[in-house]
């Protein structure tokens, strides 16, 4: 048997223990080109290093999910999955060879378990927290290279949406700078808009 750690909104713990683990259509780079999986559930293998093993948090709460959890499911070491990394091809082998390939690697950021389908409520050892800073963002490099070493308008454009970006942004150009940035612009332009509201006393809106 070998364990896997896959990561979940801690909302859904309950449900998670009680119906297993609902596979999503998703679709994967492998030696023959992309492939289209009906059902499949991303995970990682329970490694000595806790950071490989839990290292999509960071990245999955860009999505919004405000506390995440793992949960650490047991499949037969023989289960056919894929693994690779996840931008590049992947290829299907036994769970058990899949583990023992992330952990060889000197580098495990990136690397991912595909298991196809569902994962079963019986299959789930158990849910565990996680603290909220383990991970990286954007991509596995994202500490030393950026990703947002520059601020011209176009890298700025893709920061629209994310959680805290503005924060981010100021923080980015107080510490390092605007010109060694290449911001476009003066730091105070980062700073957020005062919205005009209504006064809660006289409801006339305010100037």
């Amino acid at each position: 048997m070998t364990m896997l750690v896959h990561l979940i909104d801690d909302r859904d713990s309950a449900s998670i223990k009680r119906s297993g683990i609902k596979g999503n259509a998703t679709k994967i780079a492998s030696l023959n080109g992309q492939i289209t999986l009906k059902r499949a559930v991303f995970a990682m293998p329970l490694l000595p290093n806790y950071f490989a093993s839990n290292q999509w948090l960071r990245e999955l709460k860009r999505r919004g999910t405000k506390t995440i959890a793992a949960a650490h499911v047991r499949l037969p070491s023989e289960t056919s999955v894929w693994v690779g990394k996840y931008n590049g091809e992947h290829r299907k082998v036994p769970l058990g060879h899949a583990a023992g390939i992330i952990m060889k690697e000197s580098d495990p950021r990136g690397w991912q378990v595909v298991v196809v389908g569902s994962v079963s409520p019986k299959s789930i050892h158990a849910i565990r927290p996680v603290p909220q800073v383990v991970g990286w963002r954007y991509f596995p490099e994202s500490h030393d290279k950026g990703p947002w070493k520059c601020l011209c308008s176009y890298c700025l454009q893709g920061m629209k949406g994310e959680i805290k970006s503005k924060r981010l942004i100021r923080n980015l150009v107080a510490e390092s700078g605007a010109k060694a940035l290449n911001f476009e612009g003066k730091p105070e332009d980062l700073r957020p808009s005062k919205r005009r509201g209504s006064n809660r006393r006289t409801g006339k809106a305010k100037r």
